[in-house]
């Protein structure tokens, strides 16, 4: 394991505790949604990082593979709550219903769930990432001037845009990668460790703001 990967973990920890402080606070539901994806991602990528030390020899796909369910269930929910078009979120409502069973045909019938599912990673990302912009142009374009500075779901936004520019092309490709480029494989992992970085600093900056927010009011 290389030395980004221990500071994407320190990273992601601290986005958790502000989280948890954040949640004790009150924070506005729908930055709740974030806060306790976050909460989750920290229980499974620390989980992950114990079977890495203590059990290596078994595989952390499964984990994974779950967690993708919820995360992009999480997001579309999120953004469904904050999108002012009624016409996306009536396709946000379509991809909560459907996903799930796009999900569930990937992972049991066309893959097997301890196998790497790049079809579920990329059609969730690419669908975040849409929902992402589309908010952030609805945002920007807005009549009232809006202070990015403190807006916590702007930062969500470009949090979730960024990382998932930078690791859709990688994670699609990964089995083709992990069979044939193994070491090419290794190496990309260091940018996509950064972006996880990136984002996740992005996170605890909107859980701070909102936290200044509460204080505030």
């Amino acid at each position: 394991m290389n030395i980004t990967y221990y500071i994407y973990l320190g990273v992601l920890t601290l986005a958790v505790l502000t989280a948890i402080v954040s949640l004790k606070r009150g924070l506005h539901s729908s930055i709740a949604v974030i806060a306790l994806v976050v909460l989750y991602t920290g229980l499974v990528e620390w989980s992950v990082f114990y079977k890495m030390e203590f059990m290596p020899d078994k595989t952390n796909v499964q984990m994974y593979n779950f967690f993708h369910l919820v995360q992009y269930l999480a997001f579309a929910y999120y953004f469904q709550q904050i999108i002012q078009s009624c016409k996306v979120r009536k396709v946000i409502q379509v991809f909560l219903y459907l996903y799930p069973v796009f999900w569930y045909l990937l992972v049991f019938f066309v893959f097997e769930f301890n196998e790497w599912n790049s079809y579920v990673f990329v059609v969730g990302g690419v669908c975040t990432i849409l929902w992402a912009v589309i908010y952030c142009y609805e945002l920007l374009a807005a009549d009232e001037p809006v202070i990015l500075r403190y807006n916590s779901e702007f930062w969500i936004a470009i949090g979730l845009v960024f990382f998932y520019v930078c690791s859709v092309p990688y994670m699609g490709m990964f089995n083709f990668l992990a069979n044939l480029h193994v070491d090419l494989a290794y190496i990309l992992k260091i940018p996509l460790q950064i972006s996880n970085i990136v984002m996740y600093s992005l996170f605890t900056y909107a859980f701070i703001c909102q936290l200044t927010i509460i204080k505030k009011s």
